[in-house]
Order: structure tokens, then C-alpha cells, then sequence
């Protein structure tokens, strides 16, 4: 594959992570939620892939259905973990995430560490606007489901792999789950900055891939607390 277009394999455990080949070495853009490694070679395996090849692993987001195989995978191949600045103390652990408002942040804050992913060093910290190297990603700042969410743009391939901060449920699009995110209001408004991108294809953490979402939708959308049915292609 060129470096314009990689190969994209969709993998899903609770969330869809992703695979690209690209480049020196394998990318994965997250984890999904925690897998036996066995499993996850398997799955390699069956895309003719080999795990070791794995160079580096990007985290969207530290939410445990995100990076619950980020720690085995990090010793069992020689891959980094890339993630935002303002997610790193989450997923080292010397920070909680912030809890949403009201009661549901009050449960969430309940519940959160029953579910919390094992703490991680993170090997190369990004900032938005950054490249990321072997591959043609570059970083998205979109706070609000958490500080340091994430979304990855390849220019390329015009595609958006958008972590939590786009879901689709059964072709209505809708921003993050309040319940789950830390600032809602602002993760609306982060999808602005969506708007101003060439976009092509959407890869989704939550919902099957879309193409072909307007401009107007994406922008729509950061007002909105209500989802919009979209016609994907």
C-alpha cells in the first residue's frame, strides 16, 4: 500500500479499533476493551497480518473499551503509545477522569474505576495539529468525552477515524454519550472543528463506516443533544 492510501482493517471488541498498514510496521488505533493476547494475534493472523509488526498504538481516548489490551499489547510487541497530552495523566493513572455533571457523573464516578484499564506509560505525547510519523494521521484535538480525546484525520485517504467523538447507531449520527463524557458541552462544540476538514469516509469506535456526511450535518450536530438520521453510502 502507498502511503496516500493504506490499508484499513476494522477489528471490534465492545468498541471498533482499527489496523493500518502503512508505512514501516502496523498502526492500531486503539484497543478495544481487554482481550486475551492469543486473541488478538488470531485476529492478526486472519488478515494475514503479523502483531509483531505492530509499531505503534494510538490512543483516541482512555475510556476501558478503548485501550483494555493496551498494557499486554505493550509488552508483547514493540509498539508505542502515542496519546494526547491532556489524556496522559489518565491513563498513567495520576489523574481520575473528570466525571460528567449531576447524577449521572455522580454514577459514573461510581463506576468508573470497576472498569478502569491497567496504567500505562505513554511513549510520545501529541499535541493537535500533529503528524504522526510512519503514517499520513495527524491529530484532532476534540476535548470534552474526556480532556485529551482525540480524533485522526489522513488526508489521504480523507478519512476520520473519530474515537468517541462521532457515534453512529444504526445510521443515526449523533455526538458523544453524555453520560459517559466529561464536558458534553464541549465535546458538541468540538465538532466544529470536524467541519473543517475533506472528509470522505468516517470510521466509527461506535457504529458501522459511513460516507459521504455533509458539512452541514457535522455542524448541526454541535448544537444539538438529539441525533441525525443520515443516508451513509
Amino acid at each position: 500500500m502507498s502511503e496516500q492510501t493504506p490499508a484499513v482493517h476494522v477489528l471490534n471488541k465492545m468498541a471498533n479499533f482499527f489496523v493500518l498498514e502503512e508505512g514501516q510496521g502496523l498502526t492500531l488505533i486503539d484497543t478495544g476493551n481487554k482481550d486475551k493476547l492469543e486473541n488478538l494475534r488470531r485476529k492478526f493472523e486472519q488478515l494475514g497480518l503479523d502483531l509483531q509488526a505492530l509499531r505503534r498504538i494510538v490512543v483516541t481516548h482512555s475510556h476501558y473499551d478503548h485501550v483494555g489490551s493496551l498494557l499486554a499489547l505493550k509488552q508483547a510487541v514493540a509498539a508505542q503509545v502515542l496519546a494526547h497530552r491532556d489524556e496522559v495523566p489518565f491513563l498513567t493513572q495520576a489523574k481520575r477522569i473528570p466525571r460528567p455533571a449531576g447524577v449521572p457523573g455522580f454514577l459514573f464516578w461510581l463506576s468508573e474505576p470497576l472498569f478502569r484499564a491497567p496504567a500505562i506509560a505513554v511513549d510520545q505525547v501529541l499535541l493537535d495539529g500533529s503528524l504522526i510519523e510512519g503514517t499520513g494521521l495527524q491529530v484532532v484535538h476534540t476535548p470534552g468525552h474526556t480532556p485529551g480525546h482525540i480524533c485522526l484525520y489522513h488526508a489521504g485517504r480523507k478519512a476520520l477515524f473519530t474515537g468517541d467523538g462521532l457515534v453512529n447507531h444504526q445510521g443515526k449520527l449523533s455526538g458523544p454519550v453524555p453520560f459517559f463524557s466529561s464536558d458534553i458541552k464541549q465535546a458538541r462544540a468540538s465538532l466544529t472543528r470536524l467541519a473543517e476538514l475533506d472528509i470522505e469516509t468516517f470510521y466509527f469506535a461506535h457504529g458501522e463506516t459511513l460516507r459521504g456526511i455533509s458539512k452541514e450535518i457535522l455542524r448541526s450536530l454541535a448544537g444539538l443533544s438529539i441525533a441525525v438520521a443520515v443516508a451513509g453510502k
